[in-house]
Order: C-alpha cells, then structure tokens, then sequence
C-alpha cells in the first residue's frame, strides 16, 4: 500500500469534508477528501502505482480531483510506502 502527501487548504461545503491539495507532474492539485481518511502525517491510502514514467507515478486518488480525474501523475517524493511508515515509528 502507498501513501500520497497532502496539505489542508480549505474546508469543505459540508461539514465532513475538507479541500487538500497534492503535488502533481503538472503543479497543485485540489479535491475534497473526507478528513477521517487523512493520516496524522498528512498522507492518504492511494494504493499502489498504475504506471511510472522515470521518478512520476500514476496514481488513483480516493476521490475525484476538483477538474474530475481520478488517476495523477505525481513525483516520486510525494509517495511513501507503508513499511516506510513502519520503519519510521518502529
């Protein structure tokens, strides 16, 4: 399983929702996530890469982005792998 950082940028129109924003191949990206999902570190389940093109994975979020896609190519740094997390509490 993968992680994918994200970052609080606004709330949603609901109160169980909030806007984050991911760092994709072609700049900020923008979707509104639950926040139970959201991890302490500031990272959610996306599962592991459909694709790679050098240091960018295509990955597929949890919820549609803001402009409707559902899968972004993102940089390498913006994933970590759960035995990553693992390592790093142990």
């Amino acid at each position: 399983m993968m992680r994918l950082k994200v970052e609080k940028i606004g709330e949603g129109l609901h109160p169980s929702e909030i806007v984050v924003s991911v760092k994709g191949k072609d700049g900020l990206i923008s979707l509104v996530l639950d926040p139970s999902i959201i991890f302490e570190d500031s990272t959610v389940n996306v599962g592991w890469p459909v694709a790679t093109n050098g240091n960018f994975f295509l990955i597929e979020l949890p919820r549609e982005t803001m402009n409707g896609s559902w899968r972004i190519w993102v940089p390498g740094e913006e994933l970590k792998s759960e035995e990553e997390r693992k390592r790093a509490m142990a």
